[in-house]
C-alpha cells in the first residue's frame, strides 16, 4: 500500500512538472569545435584576462601525449596553470574536497576539465563550491540542489575526450559518497560549463572497450531522453538525430577509430546534442540501474548503460509502443504494426551491444544484494526518471534484475 501511495505522489509529481520542466531555459555552452581547438582555446582564455586555472584530470590522461597538448597551449600564451590530477571514476566527495582545496590554494579564476565523463563532472562540483565557499557534503540532494547551487562557478571549460557522457552540456553531475558508495545526485543550471571544447587529436586513440561503453551511454542519454514523459518537439529532433548518428557511427570508432576521424567527430556530436536533450527531460531506468551496477560491483557507467538499456526498452514497450516505433522509422527498421516496429528495436540494441562485444546480461548480480538494489533504483527513480512505464513494486523490480542476469536474446 505504501508503494502504491508513493506512486500516485509521484505520477502527480511529473503531470506537474512536465508542463513546466522542458520549458525552463538550459544554459547551452558555446562550442569550439575542429582541429586545433586548444590552441584557439588557450587564445580565448588569454583574451578574456584569465590567468590561472587549475586543470582537472586523472592520474592517467594526465601522462599521455594528448594532455600535453593542452599544457603546450597555455604555455605558449604564459597562463600560470595548476595541474590537479586526481579525479578518479565515479569521483567521491573526498576527492571533490582535494579539487576545491587546490583552486582556493591557487586563487583560480577558471576551471578546466579535460577527459572523461568523471572528470567533467567532478569539476561541475569542485567549480561551484569553490567559488562560492560551500560544502559539497551538504548540497547533494537531487532537484531541491537547483536552489542550492544556483550561482555559477568561475569560468569553467569542458574538453570531453570520449563521446558518450554528455556531461559538457548537461545540468546534471553525479558525486559518490565514499562511506555507502551510494550516488548522489546534483542537479543546477549553474555548474553547466561556459564553453565546450571538442579537438578530434583527443579521441583519436580511445581503446575500443571505452569507445563502445562510452558510446553506448550516450545511445542510453539519446533513447531515454526521448522515451521521457517530458520530451519535446525540440528534444526528439535532437534525439533522433543522435540516435541515428549513434547507431551509424559507433560501430565505425570501434572498429576503426584510430583512422575514422568523421566517426570520432559524429560521436562527438551525438553525445553534446544528446546531453542537451536530457537537460530538459531527464532520463530513465537503465540509469537508475548502472548506478548500482557501479556502486556494488564497480561496472562502469557506460557499460551498465549498455547492458541495461535494451531490457529497460522491453520493459516499456507494452506501454511506449509509439514512441518506439518513431525511433524505428529514423532507423529505417520496417514493420507491419507499431509494435513490431517497436520489437526491432529493442532487438537492434541487443544486436548493436553483440556488434560492441558487450554482453546483455545481469550476470553480475548477486541475489543478496538485488532487494536493496531494487529500493536504492526506486528511491532515485522516483523524482528523476518521467518513464512511461513503473514498476508496480520493489519485487516487480527484484524479479525484473534477477530474470535477467542469465538472459538470452
Amino acid at each position: 500500500m505504501r508503494y502504491k501511495t508513493e506512486r500516485i505522489l509521484v505520477n502527480t509529481y511529473h503531470a506537474l512538472a512536465s508542463l513546466a520542466f522542458p520549458r525552463m531555459p538550459v544554459p547551452v555552452p558555446n562550442v569550439l569545435n575542429g582541429d586545433k581547438s586548444l590552441d584557439r582555446l588557450a587564445e580565448h582564455l588569454k583574451n578574456r584576462g584569465i590567468q590561472r586555472p587549475v586543470i582537472f584530470t586523472d592520474s592517467f590522461f594526465s601522462t599521455l601525449p594528448s594532455f600535453q597538448l593542452l599544457i603546450e597551449a597555455l604555455e605558449k600564451q604564459d597562463i600560470e596553470y595548476k595541474v590537479f590530477n586526481e579525479i578518479k571514476p565515479d569521483p567521491s566527495y573526498e576527492i571533490v574536497e582535494k579539487g576545491i582545496a587546490a583552486c582556493l590554494e591557487h586563487d583560480y579564476d577558471c576551471a578546466i576539465a579535460i577527459g572523461g565523463g568523471s572528470s567533467i563532472d567532478g569539476t561541475k562540483m569542485i567549480n561551484g563550491c569553490a567559488k562560492h565557499q560551500l560544502d559539497p557534503r551538504k548540497i547533494t540532494h537531487g532537484l531541491m540542489s537547483m536552489w542550492q547551487l544556483r550561482r555559477k562557478g568561475a569560468y569553467f571549460v569542458a574538453i570531453p575526450t570520449t563521446a558518450g557522457t554528455g556531461s559538457e552540456a548537461t545540468t546534471v553531475t553525479v558525486v559518490t559518497d565514499e562511506t555507502t558508495s551510494q550516488k548522489n545526485a546534483l542537479v543546477s543550471y549553474g555548474i553547466v560549463p561556459d564553453l565546450a571544447v571538442f579537438d578530434p587529436r583527443l579521441t583519436m586513440d580511445l581503446p575500443p572497450h571505452i569507445t563502445a561503453a562510452t558510446g553506448m551511454d550516450a545511445l542510453t542519454h539519446a533513447m531515454e531522453s526521448f522515451m521521457s514523459t517530458y520530451a519535446t518537439k525540440e528534444t526528439d529532433e535532437m534525439n533522433l538525430k543522435s540516435i541515428k548518428r549513434i547507431f551509424e557511427f559507433l560501430p565505425r570508432a570501434y572498429k576503426n577509430g584510430t583512422e575514422d576521424d568523421e566517426a570520432r567527430s559524429e560521436m562527438a556530436i551525438a553525445s553534446f546534442d544528446a546531453g542537451k536533450a536530457f537537460s530538459k527531460t531527464l532520463l530513465g531506468w537503465a540509469h537508475g540501474i548502472s548506478h548500482q551496477l557501479g556502486a556494488y560491483y564497480k561496472v562502469p557507467h557506460g557499460l551498465g548503460c549498455a547492458i541495461a538499456l535494451p531490457h529497460v526498452l522491453q520493459f516499456a514497450l507494452p506501454n511506449a509502443t509509439g514512441r518506439l516505433a518513431i525511433i524505428a522509422d529514423t532507423l529505417g527498421l520496417s514493420g507491419s504494426t507499431e509494435s513490431v516496429k517497436a520489437q526491432a528495436v529493442v532487438d537492434a540494441v541487443f544486436e548493436l551491444n553483440r556488434t560492441l562485444d558487450i554482453e546483455s546480461q545481469f550476470d553480475m548480480l548477486k541475489e543478496e544484494h538485488v532487494a536493496d538494489i531494487a529500493r536504492n533504483i526506486i528511491k532515485e527513480g522516483n523524482m528523476a526518471y518521467p518513464s512511461h512505464r513503473d514498476f508496480e513494486s520493489y519485487r516487480h523490480l527484484e524479479n525484473f534484475l534477477l530474470e535477467r542476469r542469465a538472459y538470452s536474446h
